[in-house]
């Protein structure tokens, strides 16, 4: 436990100076600089001869709204570790403007950590009589309303701007590019907006999102960010490669309308750094703002689209084998698709496998390996039918006469390992008893103490002996069965499966280990029972 701060003039004082600025607060004043802030604190050590500066913590453009600061936990994790023993601010405010979080350090985290805190223009020192810092609560009162009220002016004045039209954000928006002659005003990059019309152009034509994705890959079309030579060099194909998630975000931005949508995002409020969703009726929509790339009618036939493929995406669809298709060049996971184009030419969308790699990492990993999922339903149900039809009338005679002659042979075996199993559950039985009976002579004199240890030593050793036997019978007889019980699982599912018109997904599953596909459509099924696999090998191409 800490010791309290006593009044020892001794005590040297191990000290951190922490300095803040941030232009969010409004420090705006030569006088409130990090320079102005280490000299004042810095002439003010210099004429205490026991202080010594150990570390200086600046949080430079970081607002004092709130405590989630890197000096400032640095500082802290400082005075855990026993670096510092004393901290010095300007004044209170640098410490924060949060009113209850600057009490809680100034009167709670603090004295308990046994730390000097000096705010040198406020005339706070916590070392000496806890009166002499009876403004503090008052003064962390006006901090806290400082920063409210600079928030309000902040908040304001970006409503103002925004609702002129002015884009604000750091980085254009892909297409666009700032104004030389006015940063608040997007123009037009032609040569990202050719690629975002592009995009426009291929989802109208029926492609998918990875589809288009994959075209601007394979034509070396640079993504957003890289295109401006922002962040590293392309690293590998993964990271220089478009996302369909990116195409949604081109697909679905109203800026290529010439609008800038405003207020889609803001804090909770001045104290937290918590951004929350705002509802789209109470964002503003500034119209005229720079010039378009894209016409309304295209604009919303995409939307419509997009739309309808949310709507769909949001039922759940699932197929019989799923989870059981892989692909047989890379081994990934074959999932199911959908295409626009499907349902730009049939009014309806159709599923199709596709590869994960292909659809994930792209063409030059793997390929499509498209199949419609109906067709392919139709074939392996028809494939697996035939296996089983073949081992139930081909080789079930030959299991069923193997099988009864395996269970012939078990049952007498069971019986002689069930009585040899009784003789020795029997013989524990009477160890235990003798046991028991020799302590009785133990206590009466008839044997003596000597005799009794040794006996029973005996008899224990024979106990041991005999239970690791019955352990080692039982596991032989639990062994048999479940040769017995597969042919006859087998035989179950086999003539299940040949019953039903449709097989139920749970069936399958316990019957078919994984099936893989190739791109040129052949098929291979791998059954969970050796007596299926060993069946004729069935690879035929799906029609």
């Amino acid at each position: 436990m800490n010791k309290p701060i006593s009044n020892q003039k001794t005590k040297s004082f191990r000290v951190g100076l922490y300095m803040r600025l941030s232009r969010e607060d409004g420090d705006k004043e030569e006088s409130s600089s990090v320079t102005n802030q280490r000299e004042i604190l810095k002439r003010y050590v210099s004429e205490q001869p026991n202080f010594f500066i150990v570390k200086e913590y600046v949080d430079d453009g970081w607002t004092g709204a709130n405590f989630d600061r890197p000096k400032f936990k640095e500082m802290i994790a400082d005075i855990e570790a026993g670096i510092i023993d004393t901290v010095i601010t300007k004044d209170l405010s640098r410490l924060g403007r949060e009113r209850l979080g600057v009490g809680h350090y100034t009167e709670i985290y603090f004295p308990e950590h046994n730390v000097r805190y000096i705010a040198l223009l406020d005339n706070i020192d916590t070392y000496f009589d806890a009166g002499m810092n009876d403004m503090a609560p008052f003064k962390g009162v006006i901090n806290d309303m400082y920063v409210r009220d600079i928030s309000k002016k902040i908040r304001s004045s970006l409503i103002e701007r925004k609702k002129a039209g002015n884009f604000l954000g750091v980085t254009a928006p892909y297409g666009y590019q700032k104004d030389p002659n006015n940063k608040f005003h997007l123009i037009i990059n032609e040569k990202e907006a050719e690629v975002v019309k592009r995009v426009f152009r291929l989802y109208l034509e029926g492609n998918g999102l990875t589809r288009i994705a994959q075209i601007l890959t394979k034509d070396g079309i640079p993504v957003p960010g890289e295109s401006r030579n922002i962040g590293k060099t392309r690293r590998t194909a993964l990271y220089s490669s478009w996302k369909q998630t990116t195409i949604r975000r081109i697909l679905d931005n109203r800026v290529y309308l010439g609008e800038l949508v405003q207020f889609k995002r803001r804090k909770i409020n001045y104290k937290s750094k918590r951004r929350i969703t705002v509802p789209e009726e109470e964002r503003y929509i500034c119209k005229g703002a720079h010039e378009t790339i894209i016409d309304e009618e295209s604009f919303n036939a995409v939307q419509n689209i997009l739309k309808k493929n949310k709507s769909f995406k949001g039922t759940k669809h699932d197929y019989l084998f799923k989870g059981l298709l892989f692909c047989s060049e890379c081994g990934a996971r074959l999932n199911v698709t959908y295409s626009n184009y499907a349902l730009k030419r049939y009014g309806e969308y159709r599923y199709t496998t596709i590869c994960y790699s292909y659809s994930r990492l792209y063409s030059d990993i793997c390929t499509r390996h498209s199949n419609s999922i109906p067709e392919l339903e139709e074939v392996l149900i028809k494939h697996i039918k035939e296996v089983c039809s073949r081992y139930i009338n081909e080789n079930l005679q030959d299991e069923l006469i193997s099988m009864a002659k395996k269970q012939k042979q078990f049952e007498l075996k069971h019986i002689t390992n069930e009585k040899k199993l009784e003789t020795l559950e029997q013989k524990i039985s009477d160890i235990g008893l003798y046991i028991k009976n020799l302590y009785m002579d133990k206590v009466k004199g008839v044997v003596s103490e000597n005799d009794y240890v040794s006996l029973v030593a005996d008899f224990t050793k024979d106990r041991d002996n005999l239970i690791k036997e019955k352990e080692e019978l039982i596991k032989i007889i639990n062994n048999q069965k479940p040769q017995i019980d597969e042919t006859a699982k087998i035989e179950k599912l086999a003539k299940e499966f040949l019953s039903l018109e449709k097989p139920t997904k749970q069936l399958l599953n316990e019957l078919i280990e994984k099936i893989t596909i190739s791109e040129n459509k052949k098929i291979n099924i791998y059954f969970k029972f050796n007596e299926l696999n060993e069946m004729k090998e069935i690879k035929k191409k799906i029609a």
